[in-house]
């Protein structure tokens, strides 16, 4: 308990540091200080990754269940599946330049949670199942993954414009070319397909023996086979070069819009099987 509560201060403040460090390096890139900030982000990344794992192996073997029984335990979560997602990304394309956004909404979303996380009382025994909580992190990389390419994309559409008018600031001069904004959107498309897919695998053939109520026409399971088939689509085109460019940009973005406000829509104004607490 006393290690966790540790973990807990320490893990905002960690993300404060990156988030500064991945700024100065953005927004400094052209002196020395800004280079010396450049060096040290990624394994900086690297390692609140694995404090953040270690947070998460900690509390479920003291709590005994997985991360998933309230809002702010799945903040963290998610945190931790964006930091993941974009290192991923960063490692695969070998661009640096975005990780300010991204690092931005993730270290704001370890805050809140820091600040307000608390063990329940009572918890649903279905949450203290391990498959649950595997089909919940699957579900949050992969909308996580969604959630950076829509960045991406709305990067790649402002950047698109501001070319078009010859009207470049400061930020757009230091971002990534719009060739390089597709391949950082289309790598997070892959990322969320994948794990979307796992998700949706777990949830179709373990869910109904474990939930009574289960039903294949759950608001928030259509949802996310929505989504899934809407990048899915994305995907495919793209391989076959059916689409342009700033179209599956568009698709990124408004994907993503899609996906919060379905989502919102689900959790607020209808009933989901997927409600434990």
């Amino acid at each position: 308990m006393f290690l966790t509560n540790i973990l807990n201060v320490l893990l905002p403040i960690l993300y404060a540091v990156i988030v500064l460090f991945y700024g100065i390096s953005f927004f400094k890139a052209d002196d020395s200080k800004g280079k010396f900030y450049e060096r040290f982000r990624r394994p900086l990344l690297i390692l609140i990754i694995l404090i953040q794992f270690v947070y998460f192996l900690i509390r479920s073997v003291t709590f005994q269940h997985a991360p998933i029984t309230g809002v702010f335990e799945i903040l963290t979560l998610l945190a931790f599946s964006l930091s993941v997602t974009y290192l991923y990304i960063e490692v695969k394309t070998k661009v640096l330049d975005t990780g300010f956004f991204i690092l931005l909404i993730a270290g704001a979303l370890q805050i809140i949670s820091s600040l307000f996380i608390k063990e329940l009382t009572e918890i649903n025994e279905v949450l203290k199942n391990w498959l649950l909580g595997f089909h919940v992190t699957f579900a949050l990389i992969g909308y996580s993954a969604i959630t950076i390419s829509g960045i991406y994309g709305f990067l790649y559409i402002m950047l698109y414009h501001s070319i078009k008018k010859n009207k470049l600031g400061p930020v757009f001069r230091r971002l990534p070319s719009l060739h390089l904004l597709e391949s950082l959107a289309y790598n997070a498309i892959i990322f969320g397909f994948i794990f979307l897919t796992l998700t949706i695998l777990i949830g179709v053939i373990w869910l109904p023996r474990a939930i009574k109520d289960f039903s294949y026409f759950d608001p928030k399971l259509i949802v996310t086979l929505v989504i899934w088939v809407l990048y899915s689509i994305g995907f495919i085109s793209k391989k076959a070069g059916n689409l342009e460019s700033r179209t599956v940009m568009s698709l990124a973005f408004f994907g993503f819009v899609f996906a919060i406000l379905s989502m919102a829509v689900v959790n607020i104004f209808l009933t989901s099987f997927h409600k434990f607490y």
